[in-house]
């Protein structure tokens, strides 16, 4: 539940993970992410966030790392649910980095070569509300992000030209 006694199916999905197991870009576990993470899904002002952020831990420099993937299905449910637009923008841009990045040196040697292709696979499972997203809030970001996890391509480009189009 949020604070205001809400269930997010956001939340829910972030109380799946075994984060502390996970390792952080930040150099710690992601034992901290649950409560970043909560802490941008529950924010109604900017003021809010400060001091939480994703950058640094989900990636650094489009540097990807153990708890990228795990992210992605927390930050598309909450793509799903009312939030402000600083924090619809943030997760779209961290999307935008998880997709279009690669795994940090220490994942790759530590077996996780692969967490960009494991990124983009989360992203397909949510791919409508991503086009959501194209359609009526950040155009660019989202369609950006659907160039890469989109495997129609077709589909893709013909939505492309249509939210052009469209204005948007």
């Amino acid at each position: 539940m949020d604070a205001g006694g809400r269930v997010r199916a956001s939340i829910i999905e972030l109380g799946r993970h075994d984060w502390a197991s996970l390792r952080c870009g930040c150099g710690k576990s992601g034992a901290h992410i649950p409560a970043s993470l909560t802490a941008l899904i529950e924010a109604r002002t900017l003021e809010e966030t400060v001091g939480y952020t994703l950058d640094g831990h989900l990636e650094r420099q489009s540097m990807l790392f153990q708890v990228a993937p795990h992210a992605v299905p927390v930050i598309l449910a909450a793509l799903t649910e009312e939030l402000p637009r600083f924090t619809r923008d943030h997760f779209l841009n961290m999307l935008w980095y998880l997709v279009t990045g690669e795994s940090h040196a220490t994942e790759v040697e530590a077996g996780l070569p692969d967490l960009e292709e494991d990124c983009v696979s989360a992203v397909r499972e949510g791919l409508w509300l991503v086009y959501r997203e194209a359609a009526s809030g950040d155009s660019e970001t989202a369609l950006d992000i659907l160039e890469f996890a989109d495997p129609d391509i077709e589909r893709f480009q013909y939505f492309r030209s249509r939210v052009k189009v469209s204005g948007k």
